[in-house]
C-alpha cells in the first residue's frame, strides 16, 4: 500500500525471507536486546545466508547487488509517545509500525527501494513490546 502510493509494485510476500525475520524477532525477544546485529555479531545478511536464502540479485546492465535490507521497530500498545494510541490489535500495531518507519529517512528508504521486489516480516511479544523485522530482496 505504501509503496503503490508512490507509484512503485507491492513487494512480494517472501515467506523464506519472512522465516528469516521472524528468527531475528524471536532472538531479539527472547535475548533482550534491540538491534540490527545479533548477540552473535550476525548482519541481517549474514543471517539471510545462514538460512540458505539467495541474497545476490541481478539488476541488469551487468550489475548485481548483495545483501538484504532491514527494518525494525519495539511497539508498545496504549498511549505512545509521538505516535498517540496503539490498540492492542493487529491491525493497529501494524499501522504504528508502518507509520513510524514512513516517518523516518531510512526506514523510508528500504520500503520505497525500487530495486527491492520481495519482503518479510516477522514479530514477536517480549511481554512490553512487539518487536518487529522487516527484511527486504
Amino acid at each position: 500500500m505504501e509503496r503503490s502510493s508512490y507509484g512503485l509494485e507491492e513487494l512480494v510476500l517472501d515467506s523464506a525471507l519472512s522465516q528469516i525475520s521472524q528468527d531475528h524477532s524471536d532472538d531479539m525477544a527472547e535475548n533482550d536486546y534491540f538491534s540490527h546485529i545479533n548477540l552473535d555479531g550476525e548482519t541481517p545478511t549474514d543471517r539471510a545466508i545462514a538460512a540458505d536464502y539467495n541474497v545476490v540479485k541481478y539488476l541488469g546492465d551487468g550489475y548485481y547487488a548483495t545483501g538484504i535490507g532491514e527494518n525494525i521497530a519495539k511497539m508498545p500498545t496504549g498511549n505512545v509517545i509521538g505516535i498517540g494510541y496503539v490498540s492492542d490489535d493487529a491491525e493497529s500495531i501494524a499501522k504504528a509500525i508502518v507509520d513510524a518507519w514512513m516517518d523516518s529517512d531510512g526506514h523510508r528508504a528500504n520500503i520505497l527501494n525500487s530495486q527491492y521486489t520481495n519482503m518479510g516480516i516477522g514479530v514477536a511479544f517480549d511481554g512490553t513490546y512487539y518487536i518487529a523485522t522487516q527484511n527486504f530482496y
